[in-house]
């Protein structure tokens, strides 16, 4: 196998309209989750069989209290990886750990807060994703913003890629 993939969680701190894998940050499911040594033993042994290239997605990866540990360790010894992410919980640690290259995949509903916090059902998700561009900027880490055009936010899918094309961010449909 050359690609591995891996849900990291199935726990998010959003509660998106169109998401199926959302269970709350503090689900009890979390002590079911994968830990460190086990995420470690089973990469190795994917490594051992060829394995170069991650994706790393969840739930949201990042409500992990490991996940620069993790992070670190799956895509030291890549070839490249992908991260799928909310982009809410970026710290500016995180955004210098994800300087590393890959691919970074933000998801954006909305072109403004009403819209994305709506298909988000948490109000200040557009001001979180906001600060994580940010620090990612900040970083110089890479990213693209993945536009989810849904019912909901289908009349601002323009002004979606607009807004990524005026922060001079690349950005793709999802």
């Amino acid at each position: 196998p050359l690609e591995g993939g891996i849900d990291l969680t199935h726990r998010c701190n959003l509660n998106c309209r169109h998401c199926w894998i959302r269970l709350k940050p503090d689900d009890p499911w979390k002590k079911k989750e994968l830990n460190f040594e086990e995420i470690r033993d089973f990469a190795g042994q994917a490594r051992a069989l060829g394995t170069q290239r991650w994706t790393l997605s969840g739930g949201e990866p990042m409500l992990r209290e490991d996940f620069s540990q993790v992070f670190d360790f799956l895509t030291r010894r890549a070839v490249t990886y992908t991260l799928n992410t909310n982009g809410t919980l970026v710290t500016p640690s995180i955004a210098r750990l994800l300087r590393r290259k890959g691919t970074k995949l933000l998801a954006l509903y909305g072109a403004n807060a009403a819209v994305h916090d709506r298909v988000t059902r948490f109000p200040g998700s557009y001001e979180a994703l906001m600060r994580g561009i940010a620090y990612l900027r900040e970083a110089g880490a890479g990213f693209i913003l993945q536009v989810i055009p849904m019912r909901c936010n289908w009349h601002q899918y323009r002004q979606m890629g607009q807004l990524a094309e005026k922060m001079g961010v690349p950005w793709r449909v999802g």
